[in-house]
């Protein structure tokens, strides 16, 4: 299984904000240009991208308008995609979001005991006054 992009090197950063054009996320996704429109078409519609219009300077000093989508924006196209990659990015942000619902479980257990034993405390305190 290939690697996922190092996201320290994807996209462009301005004023601190990691952005994506169509054509980066046509490249790391690997899906028909078609495809990729529809997806964000739809995303767009539900409210979950909406796209940022940036106009960088190219290399002839022109300056061209083109929509930029943040990181979040580029992962949750790639959850509606079914490209290697994108499949790749869904196990990754299934065992991510399993981890942390195990830590949560794993607190929230920790924060019963400790509540019960301070409980247990208070009572035993209370049948001896």
């Amino acid at each position: 299984m290939n690697k996922l992009i190092n996201i320290e090197n994807f996209g462009i950063v301005h004023e601190n904000v990691r952005y994506a054009t169509r054509k980066q996320i046509l490249d790391f996704y690997q899906v028909p240009k078609s495809t990729l429109a529809d997806n964000i078409r739809d995303l767009k519609k539900d409210g979950l991208v909406s796209g940022t219009e940036f106009r960088p300077t190219a290399t002839d000093g022109k300056k061209y308008t083109t929509e930029v989508y943040t990181i979040d924006e580029v992962i949750a196209i790639g959850l509606r995609l079914r490209s290697d990659n994108a499949i790749m990015l869904q196990r990754m942000a299934i065992h991510s979001l399993k981890k942390e619902l195990e830590s949560a479980n794993e607190k929230k257990r920790m924060l019963e005991l400790e509540l019960s034993h301070v409980w247990n405390r208070i009572d035993t305190e209370d049948l001896y006054q």
